[in-house]
């Protein structure tokens, strides 16, 4: 990532409202968030579009901070990047032992929180949250909705192999102004991370 940039293309698509959905699964790519150190994982996930305190806990019961289970929603990010990804309950018996708090997490390799760093820095903690399974689909629309700021090369990747859903794009707009696709797509080409907005669009 080229942290000396100080601003970001912004990308806006217009798809088909009942396409909208799938474009969430660009979300497990991950999108990119900065945080005061010290934020709790909690925290983190509660300022997020359609969020709350009784949605997380009922919700999201599988949490990997870093490639290891996390199970404290409590626990503090720290340091300069840091992977979070988190899921509804998988199945079967990896759904059960990764579960936050479940019975089976003694049967993890790894088990246990992810040891805290000390910051090495005063700067905010960089974060990559992808989203999977319902979380994505349930929650998914609101963040790229919102707005929220993804690798470049997820974008390009999921309009240069999912050619059904490109064909559900009604528009596409670079920093407000209208684009082609093969503009959108040399722009993916230079660009390190991009502002993504995806509304439905219900017209005829």
């Amino acid at each position: 990532m080229d942290r000396k940039k100080t601003s970001i293309t912004s990308v806006t698509l217009g798809v088909n409202a009942e396409a909208l959905a799938k474009f969430t699964t660009l979300l497990q790519g991950g999108f990119l968030l900065d945080v005061p150190q010290k934020t709790s994982i909690g925290e983190l996930l509660v300022s997020l579009p359609g969020f709350s305190k009784d949605y997380i806990a009922q919700r999201v019961q599988t949490i990997f901070l870093g490639g290891l289970p996390a199970d404290d929603l409590d626990q503090q990010l720290l340091g300069i990047d840091a992977v979070l990804a988190i899921s509804a309950a998988m199945p079967g018996l990896a759904g059960a032992i990764f579960r936050k708090n479940g019975v089976h997490a003694s049967l993890r390799t790894s088990a246990g929180k992810v040891p805290l760093k000390s910051p090495e820095t005063n700067g905010p903690v960089k974060i990559r949250l992808k989203l999977f399974n319902m979380i994505a689909v349930e929650k998914g629309e609101g963040i790229l909705n919102s707005g929220c700021i993804i690798p470049a090369s997820s974008l390009q990747k999921f309009l240069t192999y999912r050619n059904t859903l490109s064909s559900q794009i009604r528009e596409r707009e670079i920093n407000g102004k209208d684009c082609s696709l093969q503009e959108l797509l040399s722009l993916l080409e230079q660009e390190d991370t991009i502002k993504l907005t995806v509304r439905g669009n219900h017209d005829s």
